[in-house]
């Protein structure tokens, strides 16, 4: 009896430490898979074109290098580094509060009100959500094309306004994470909807709301598809376009590439560092409103 006692005790703790092996294996396997290339790829920066082949994967240059690298990148002809950065910055930030004012009142409406239409309303958005952006662009450069807004600023803010995934998570948060009864509390007090929504709701969905802004930005920020359809002026590029245009040019990933030509892989890899690091600065000052975001509907009540 004791020994049978003495297992039954043990399978649990056996369970247990199943599941922790393979939790750790799995972040493991994470770290692995997504880490090291982001690690090799700030390594990278700091060697020269040569050095690249030469020494191991995770090895590090010098700053010089980087310094040098830098001063080849922003001095090539054709580089306009700041103002593809500038523009980058004015899609996303405009991209990001038009689908904030777009999104919130929208998955509040969804989530507490029953209409008409409600579900034919949801399910269109999950379609939209899953459709690839590149099956929505050649719509979107023809209603731009008819608008007269091709080539422009505002037609990149204007295309990414419409967020639906950021309705789906405004739903969801509003549908899960809202007390009913201060609402009907205000309700009864004689708050109208949109007193209600401005006042009651939207101060307490600020996890939602920076989770929506996050993954906005960061969809904003790395759009190459759409600016490179809709925009032709170089100087109206983002830093995608504009870098991909650049690299492109001066033949920095061709082994055939004239060896006077100042921009190679390592001033590519810089390009791309560029275009990584505001996303995880972001997301390093935010993370712990994303990850409230994240759980937020876990639990209902």
């Amino acid at each position: 009896m004791s020994g049978a006692r003495t297992t039954i005790r043990r399978r649990p703790r056996r369970k247990l430490a199943f599941w922790q092996l393979a939790a750790g294996l799995i972040v493991l396997f994470a770290m692995c898979f997504f880490g090291l290339p982001l690690l090799w790829l700030f390594l990278a920066a700091t060697q020269t074109d040569a050095s690249l082949f030469s020494e191991p994967p995770l090895s590090f240059g010098s700053w010089e290098n980087v310094g040098q690298t830098w001063t080849n990148l922003v001095t090539y002809e054709g580089t306009q580094l700041g103002t593809w950065a500038l523009n980058s910055l004015i899609y996303s930030v405009g991209g990001v509060g038009l689908s904030l004012v777009a999104a919130l009142p929208a998955g509040y409406a969804l989530a507490t009100h029953a209409f008409p239409g409600r579900r034919a309303i949801l399910l269109v958005t999950m379609v939209a959500m899953i459709t690839p952006n590149a099956a929505v662009v050649l719509p979107i450069f023809l209603e731009m094309n008819l608008l007269g807004l091709n080539n422009t600023r505002i037609s990149i803010i204007l295309a990414t306004a419409f967020f639906p995934f950021g309705v789906y998570l405004a739903f969801i948060y509003f549908a899960t994470s809202l007390p009913r009864e201060i609402l009907n509390s205000a309700r009864v007090d004689g708050a109208s909807p949109w007193q209600v929504f401005r006042w009651i709701a939207l101060p307490l969905a600020k996890p939602a709301i920076a989770l929506i802004a996050f993954f906005s930005f960061v969809a904003n920020w790395s759009n190459y598809f759409l600016a490179f359809v809709l925009l032709s002026d170089d100087e109206l590029y983002n830093l995608p376009v504009g870098l991909t245009s650049l690299i492109s040019g001066a033949r920095a990933l061709s082994f055939s590439a004239a060896t006077g030509i100042p921009v190679r892989r390592p001033e590519a890899i810089q390009a791309a560092l560029l275009l990584v690091l505001p996303v995880l600065v972001i997301f390093l000052f935010s993370q712990r409103f994303i990850r409230t975001g994240q759980l937020a509907g876990s639990e209902k009540g």
